[in-house]
């Protein structure tokens, strides 16, 4: 069973968010999903519906031992076919708090439940307290994934490395490998301080960075005012959209081949600009503004670069140099010159993105350093839907790109 922990000990960043609708949209999809709520708040029975007063054992039960014998579907609320809830209680909070002579055990109880839930769910996805004692570290411990959503904005990028590195030392506790990855969210792609963090999360965590982002949405807030996830009360909106990128990524994830280790922030530029930022509390500068590469050709099957189908989505690659930003616009991601950022790839010299995209005909443009312009080794071109007729480049998508 694929188990997805999100987790941050920062609130306000959208994990809950972030796990309620996965979670969701992988039902939709037909996979029997369950989600774990580890929050003494409760945010997730919140933010589909189930009434607080109503909710008896959920997690509570889990952590306290008392769940053995006991049918996993007993203690689960379903929302909808195929879409089971573990809720917690403020009870929750009482595990936290408790000093146990067998730590071990209480924070194997976890991994324990899952492993009986194995025959009925097919993924879970566990939405962490914002604090990383017993449950969080319970949640790490029955994962084998796990996702850090970070907010596109100014003291959350502050606290990234911080929370980085306190995630490391429990994920090193584990005495094992568990993939992680961090999802920039709560994306603005108007703002330039946004897209200016963007740029830094993505140098300094490349390759521990996800490839998409999640963009700032009103009907995410609404829907969950009305206990709903997005795909129910906004189906085929924005909002789902970059949820469904988020799902099409994780699911084809190999985790045996996601890198474990983080690379050092500190021996990059992007470690220097962050630094700057902690020790001065400046607000990045962006990338030098160097000869952009839209006048450069090259055959696409000697070196990859271009636009190339794969198994796991289309894969943007293009030469370039290490101080300098890529991005990929498109009708695919709103044109956003930001939301879809190519990471710089030192030992092979060039930028790269795979990004899944649904069978179509896309058209983008290449973005250099904030200059946007065709992809010079595309030779499908095409025109936008403007009335400046600003000139793009074409894919084709078909359907194998999705194929696992």
């Amino acid at each position: 069973m694929r188990t997805t922990a999100i987790v941050n000990q920062k609130g306000g960043c959208g994990k809950t968010t972030t796990a309620i609708n996965l979670a969701a949209l992988s039902a939709k999809r037909g996979t029997s999903t369950l989600l774990v709520d580890m929050d003494p708040q409760s945010h997730c029975a919140a933010g589909l519906g189930i009434p607080e007063e109503a909710i008896e054992g959920g997690t509570t039960t889990v952590m306290r031992g008392e769940s053995e014998g006991v049918d996993p579907t007993e203690l689960c609320w379903e929302i909808g076919h195929g879409f089971h809830v573990l809720p917690s209680t403020v009870l929750l909070s009482a595990v936290e708090a408790q000093r146990s002579e067998d730590a071990v055990e209480v924070q194997s109880r976890l991994g324990g439940f899952l492993s009986r839930c194995r025959g009925q769910f097919d993924a879970c996805y566990i939405d962490c307290p914002p604090a990383l004692g017993m449950l969080t570290f319970s949640a790490l411990r029955a994962a084998n994934l796990a996702i850090i959503p970070v907010e596109t904005g100014y003291f959350s990028l502050k606290g990234a490395q911080r929370q980085w590195d306190t995630i490391e030392a429990l994920v090193r506790r584990l005495g094992r490998p568990l993939p992680r990855w961090i999802l920039p969210t709560i994306h603005d792609p108007g703002s330039r301080l946004a897209a200016r963090i963007l740029e830094t999360l993505t140098q300094t965590f490349d390759p521990s960075l996800a490839p998409l982002v999640i963009r700032e949405h009103e009907s995410l807030r609404e829907a969950a005012s009305l206990g709903q996830p997005v795909c129910e009360f906004d189906p085929g909106g924005a909002a789902e959209q970059d949820f469904q990128s988020l799902l099409d990524w994780v699911e084809t994830l190999a985790i045996q081949d996601v890198p474990s280790e983080a690379p050092s922030p500190a021996s990059s530029r992007a470690g220097e600009i962050l630094q700057r930022i902690q020790s001065h509390g400046d607000v990045p500068p962006p990338a030098n503004r160097l000869a952009p590469l839209h006048s450069q050709s090259s055959t696409p099957e000697a070196n990859g670069f271009g636009a190339v189908m794969t198994p796991q989505g289309v894969r943007f690659r293009q030469p370039g140099r290490a101080d300098q930003i890529l991005t990929v616009c498109g009708d695919f991601n709103g044109w956003s010159t930001s939301a879809t950022p190519l990471r710089w790839r030192p030992a092979e010299g060039y930028f790269e993105a795979i990004v899944p995209l649904p069978p179509g005909v896309y058209h983008y443009q290449l973005v250099i350093d904030g200059r946007p312009g065709p992809d010079p080794h595309n030779d499908a071109a095409g025109a936008s839907d403007s009335e400046e007729a600003v000139e793009t480049s074409q894919v084709l998508v078909e359907s194998f790109a999705h194929e696992a």
